[in-house]
């Protein structure tokens, strides 16, 4: 493959830097050989950390102007990490463009925010996409493809749950993230959407909520001016949601669960075994499955390698058990948009995908069963 592909990033946090390693390295994969990426423009309101990103991850320029990126007619693709308040003043913008346009999720604040930008991306050329990359990682998608073959039966019922420790400090200063008005959700909407997608990715969507509880832990914090301020979204949440194959589960998410950093994990139970994933042990999979001798059938370990989803496209080592891990499905989730961008694969994670995740989240915060601690 003899072409060349020019990609704008715009913001530059930590979201946008793992897709600036994603872009780096995505031409190790075999039918993505001979393809060129030029980092042409990185673009953040901090003009100090646009230029940082830009020293760092080989960019062309920086900038804090995002019309010079829509306007760029050399610029082919455009990757948006930004806070949840500005995805749509920004999409609006970038959308418009014509040009490819990968953007992390969610879509927006709220269901209003993801309707209209979803319905803008269809009014436009160009491939548009969400970044879930947790699908992208070889052993969850390994779990998708078990399940899908219907190696596990009728699945009949789940647990999932996505834990984090990253506000589980009282001292963590108040920052957009524990605003409704500008976060939208708090745990919910920010990791638990995640978990949504890991259920529609690999079960089925979900179809019903059929309860929700949510909880501020920590009700008031302090900017880093000192000033208080309280605490307007959900630290932890709980629900219980049933698909549209009719399996019936449990989500969990918490941003205050201290001693899991990151932690996402999702157990299936179906008519024929079961299987179990964990990122807390990224390149594994446990798969039982019935039928066996009592006195010595159990679960079965699987550590990942090159004949699982993913795996060979992203390892700098192509050998099993030598693992992969954050950074690579990144590069993953690159490679697949790129491979739509050319043609090459449809793409899995559509504007309607964080659409339907943000009705769920909708769903979920419609019961408005909070407790303040």
């Amino acid at each position: 493959m003899q072409k060349t592909l020019k990609v704008a990033l715009v913001g530059a946090g930590m979201a946008g830097q793992a897709h600036a390693f994603g872009y780096r390295n995505a031409t190790m994969a075999d039918d993505l050989r001979g393809l060129t990426l030029e980092l042409d423009t990185v673009a953040d309101v901090s003009e100090s950390l646009a230029e940082d990103v830009r020293l760092r991850y080989g960019f062309r320029r920086a900038t804090t102007d995002i019309t010079e990126i829509a306007n760029d007619p050399e610029i082919d693709i455009i990757s948006v990490a930004l806070p949840n308040h500005a995805h749509r003043e920004v999409l609006e913008v970038l959308l418009a463009s014509g040009k490819h346009v990968l953007t992390e999720k969610p879509l927006g604040v709220g269901v209003e925010d993801a309707e209209y930008l979803t319905a803008l991306s269809k009014e436009n050329s160009g491939t548009h996409a969400v970044g879930f990359s947790y699908r992208r990682i070889p052993a969850l998608a390994q779990m998708a493809k078990i399940v899908r073959e219907g190696q596990l039966g009728d699945i009949w019922h789940f647990e999932s749950s996505y834990y984090s420790d990253h506000a589980a400090a009282t001292t963590d200063p108040f920052t957009w993230r524990f605003d409704r008005a500008t976060a939208g959700g708090g745990a919910l909407s920010d990791l638990g959407a995640h978990a949504v997608d890991a259920i529609a990715f690999v079960i089925s969507p979900i179809a019903d909520v059929l309860s929700a509880h949510f909880q501020t832990s920590i009700p008031e914090r302090r900017d880093r001016a000192g000033e208080p301020h309280p605490v307007t979204n959900d630290d932890f949440a709980s629900a219980l949601v049933r698909t549209e194959s009719g399996a019936t589960g449990s989500l969990l998410t918490s941003r205050v669960a201290y001693g899991q950093p990151n932690r996402l994990a999702l157990s299936v139970y179906g008519s024929k075994g079961s299987a179990h994933f964990d990122t807390q042990h990224y390149n594994d999979l446990q798969v039982f499955q019935a039928g066996g001798d009592a006195a010595t059938t159990g679960p079965s370990h699987v550590v990942m390698g090159p004949a699982n989803p993913h795996y060979a496209d992203v390892s700098s080592f192509r050998s099993r058990g030598v693992n992969t891990g954050y950074g690579e499905a990144f590069i993953a989730e690159i490679q697949d948009f790129i491979r739509a961008v050319l043609g090459l694969k449809e793409l899995d994670t559509t504007f309607d995908n964080a659409l339907h995740a943000m009705r769920v989240i909708d769903a979920m915060y419609a019961f408005e069963k909070h407790t303040v601690r």
